[in-house]
């Protein structure tokens, strides 16, 4: 039986609820103020919340990301006296499975809690996969991977949102190597390099001597995907000429080559992707309304690295062991702190960022076993050090405010100026030496300077660094 939490301040509507609920065996929570709804979804995973809107600690609404992101992932019915269809709108968008209007009847709430469970049996139920190349197993990746499968295994257009690099055609391909049509051929069109001037030619095809140039008949990208999986990358780009012919070919999955009297038919799975929002280009009227219904029958979402943080490890291993692979070198791990980095870093270029630093750093170590910070890009590494340092009090800043002891009202430039960068330089290394714990190495990486002028400035100011430690001599034992 499932667990169910209903959080709503109404006590009489908590009690009905629950006892409808508790009479079909369900195990039921009930909560009056989201604060506790939400404490209580984290501490006993549910399956179900059935969640108001106008409670007295804010709006449910607005709580549905947080009760949706919670481990267990809940399916969320709204039920609420505040009969509002632009919020009932606004909670299905946002994630919700139902939206109840108070009073329902007993009927009702039994009705829609059981197309929830068993939508929810069946969404968990394991299914099999072919993930391609797609690496990771973040609770982010997993659903996306989830809503593949499933788009998959049916013959509905896909459009799938990212922003760039986060690997739209790998879901694409994977999507159509789990497909009815997997045996079939995957013919991508680049909408970005398609010139309105040939994009006829290049989708429809063209008869020879159609025009000046068309010395031989030319079978278009729409006819070769005949069979298999039709994928319009960066399908934004298309001019609205070109949306217009296309959609006719959705529709219909009949076209006409040019030079051609007689019309051509192709049948193919329709797959589309988007770094843009495409609702957003209807509204100004750059894609057209149509066509944008046409292919987003069903919709993936694919979250950027800085989302998924946690698959940072298992994609540098796998960039790491493909490079190694093809420059024939032995295999390479990367230190803990350069990890400890690349996991506190934003990735704003995504996975296809991680990619090529992966690629420049196993270029730049070479022979060497394991992969520093020194390793990567100057101008990456400034940032990657950026990011792991957090923003400080003044009295916790480890390089503090100075401020010399001559007064510039009463000093010359050369004695203030030798004043302040000497306190400067004093006060930068202090801090190093505290930032990096001592460790020689991580001080070297961060500062830039040489083994000498870093051991000569420490000296200067009285510092010193973790000693290395001395590798064993033959016969000797640790103790």
């Amino acid at each position: 039986m499932a667990r169910i939490l209903i959080v709503d301040d109404d006590e009489i509507t908590s009690m009905a609820l629950a006892q409808v609920m508790r009479e079909e065996g369900h195990t039921v929570h009930t909560e009056f103020v989201l604060e506790s709804g939400l404490a209580r979804a984290a501490a006993v995973p549910v399956d179900i919340v059935f969640l108001d809107v106008l409670l007295p600690d804010g709006n449910g609404l607005e709580w549905l990301p947080r009760f949706m992101a919670l481990p267990s992932s809940p399916l969320m019915i709204i039920i609420t006296t505040a009969g509002d269809p632009n919020g009932a709108e606004l909670a299905i968008r946002n994630g919700a499975w139902n939206y109840l209007q108070k009073p329902c009847s007993a009927q009702m709430v039994q009705l829609s809690l059981r197309q929830a469970l068993a939508y929810r049996e069946k969404a968990l139920a394991p299914q099999p996969v072919e993930r391609g190349l797609i690496v990771g197993s973040s609770p982010q990746l997993a659903k996306c991977i989830k809503e593949m499968s499933l788009a998959a295994s049916s013959h509905v257009n896909v459009l799938v949102y990212g922003e760039t690099g986060v690997g739209k055609d790998l879901f694409v391909r994977a999507l159509h190597q789990n497909s009815t049509v997997l045996n079939g051929p995957f013919i991508t069109v680049d909408c970005s390099a398609l010139h309105p001037a040939i994009a006829v030619s290049e989708l429809f095809g063209h008869k020879k001597g159609s025009f000046t140039s068309a010395v031989s008949t030319n079978q278009g990208l729409v006819q070769q995907a005949h069979g298999g999986t039709l994928f319009l990358d960066e399908i934004s780009e298309l001019d609205l000429e070109t949306q217009k012919l296309l959609l006719r070919v959705l529709e219909t999955r009949q076209f006409r080559p040019l030079g051609e009297h007689r019309e051509a038919q192709s049948d193919f799975r329709c797959v589309c992707a988007s770094n843009k929002d495409l609702a957003a280009m209807v509204e100004q009227g750059l894609f057209r309304k149509d066509l944008f219904f046409r292919i987003r029958e069903a919709t993936i979402h694919l979250p950027p690295l800085r989302e998924r943080l946690a698959d940072v490890p298992e994609l540098v291993a796998f960039f790491l062991a493909r490079a190694c692979t093809q420059n024939k070198l032995t295999m390479k791990t990367v230190s803990p702190d350069l990890m400890r980095m690349f996991c506190a870093y934003s990735w704003p270029g995504n996975v296809r960022e991680l990619h090529h630093v992966v690629r420049a750093m196993v270029s730049s170590a070479q022979t060497d076993e394991v992969i520093m910070p020194w390793h990567v890009p100057l101008e990456l590494r400034a940032l990657l050090i950026r990011s792991t340092v957090r923003g400080r009090t003044p009295a916790q800043a480890p390089f503090p405010t100075i401020a010399p002891a001559t007064t510039a009202a009463d000093a010359n430039w050369k004695t203030y100026r030798a004043e302040a960068m000497a306190q400067v330089e004093r006060a930068y290394f202090h801090g190093l030496v505290e930032h990096c714990h001592g460790d020689f190495s991580r001080m070297l990486a961060v500062s830039g300077l040489s083994q000498a002028q870093l051991y000569r400035m420490l000296h200067k100011h009285g510092l010193a660094a973790r000693p290395k430690r001395a590798a064993p001599t033959p016969g000797s034992s640790a103790h």
